[in-house]
């Protein structure tokens, strides 16, 4: 199967990247069920799009607790301007942003309150192969800030290079991590060998109504029913 890249062309030019961390894993984050106390997003929490211009925002990768979003701001600040430029609702914004954002600088307690969010990551640029393993780069200078989730990064060096030969090219890379073991009662260091970086892996397909099927190899969503 040939591979393609599909390339989406908007009136908007990504300024910067921005990655937030959720403090709850209450359940309306990642499912239908609806949070009483937030009436104005319809019982939604963090609901992409009731206050932000989705015109102007992409979503490039999450995981369980984190979501990363590329976002078209104003071309005239860095990338710390967060998500200022792209609030459609200001005034209500403004009164309750201080609920869910940290406004305390320096203070855990304010960063980690609970139904809040803090800022993990910012930067100028992202590549995302997969939730967990991606790059940011951080500021104009091109220092980047690797995650690789399973691999140990201070006895494995991952370049731009290999994450870019993985997209274009599908190049895998080997990493090693070494870790202590015991048996019969001596100690020894392990080397095992791993796939550092390849592409994603699909564990589940999503269904029209939010519902997850394993996935089989040959099958597609189309030949999952919904009852």
């Amino acid at each position: 199967e040939a591979k393609k890249v599909t390339v989406v062309t908007t009136d908007h030019r990504i300024t910067h990247v921005v990655g937030v961390d959720f403090n709850s894993l209450y359940p309306s984050v990642m499912s239908s069920e609806t949070h009483k106390f937030i009436k104005y997003t319809n019982g939604k929490m963090y609901m992409c799009g009731s206050q932000t211009d989705m015109n102007r925002i992409h979503f490039c990768e999450g995981d369980t607790d984190s979501a990363y979003w590329s976002i078209s701001g104003n071309a005239n600040e860095d990338f710390t301007q967060q998500f200022n430029a792209v609030i459609n609702d200001r005034d209500f914004y403004n009164d309750n942003a201080k609920y869910f954002f940290p406004t305390i600088r320096g203070s855990v307690y304010d960063e980690k309150k609970i139904l809040g969010l803090a800022i993990e990551r910012q930067g100028v640029a992202m590549y995302a192969l997969a939730p967990k393993n991606y790059m940011i780069e951080t500021n104009y200078c091109a220092n980047s800030k690797i995650k690789l989730k399973g691999v140990n990064q201070k006895t494995n060096k991952i370049t731009k290079e290999q994450i870019v030969d993985c997209i274009e090219e599908g190049k895998i890379t080997k990493c090693v991590n070494l870790r202590l073991g015991k048996k019969n009662h001596k100690m020894s260091q392990l080397s095992i060998e791993k796939n550092g970086l390849t592409g994603i892996h699909t564990k589940a397909i999503v269904l029209s109504d939010q519902s997850c099927c394993p996935y089989i190899f040959g099958l597609t969503a189309l030949d999952y029913q919904v009852a």
